[in-house]
């Protein structure tokens, strides 16, 4: 593990980080350390490509009732239960 120092010249807030630490059973450390993993994290979350629908595809779509179950049920279940229906 590598150690890097913070420096808080804020006396105030030095005390307020402490207790609240202290009130969750949580050393400053590691209250930092996900913190950052957090920012990490979001900053990834954002520079990943948008998976949406195109905005055309979305106002051609917008509009279309879709039964619930076939919003809930998984892909492999539908197709299981269209070829069911079928004759050979």
């Amino acid at each position: 593990m590598e150690k890097i120092t913070l420096s808080l010249h804020n006396v105030s807030l030095k005390k307020q980080i402490k207790d609240y630490a202290l009130k969750r059973k949580l050393t400053v450390s590691a209250i930092v350390e996900n913190y950052l993993q957090n920012l990490v994290k979001m900053e990834k979350q954002q520079t990943e490509p948008d998976l949406d629908l195109p905005v055309e595809l979305d106002k051609l779509l917008d509009g279309i009732e879709v039964d619930t179950e076939l919003k809930i049920k998984d892909y492999k279940t539908l197709r299981d239960e269209m070829y069911a229906n079928r004759t050979a």
